[in-house]
């Protein structure tokens, strides 16, 4: 019953410039396939802007994804 076990949901940053976004694990007795395509856009648009690729993971009871923070590109004097 979902009641006795709530999803939990953990989302912070870490001192390396990360994002982590976590769930915590609960198995369903019916299993539905998932066709992946949101974790896949998103690792696209990471490879696409140059960045290292999310890393996605189950952890400890969590399902785990760890993202690079995108800093700011700086202005150049050229464009303004």
């Amino acid at each position: 019953m979902l009641s006795q076990n709530p999803l939990k949901i953990r989302i912070r940053t870490t001192d390396e410039h990360q994002l982590i976004v976590e769930n915590s694990l609960q198995r369903k007795t019916l299993r539905v396939e998932s066709n992946g395509v949101g974790l896949s856009n998103i690792s696209t648009k990471y490879r696409l802007l140059g960045q290292s690729t999310p890393r996605i993971e189950e952890k400890d009871g969590w399902f785990q994804v760890t993202l690079p923070l995108l800093m700011p590109q700086s202005i150049s004097e050229t464009t303004l």
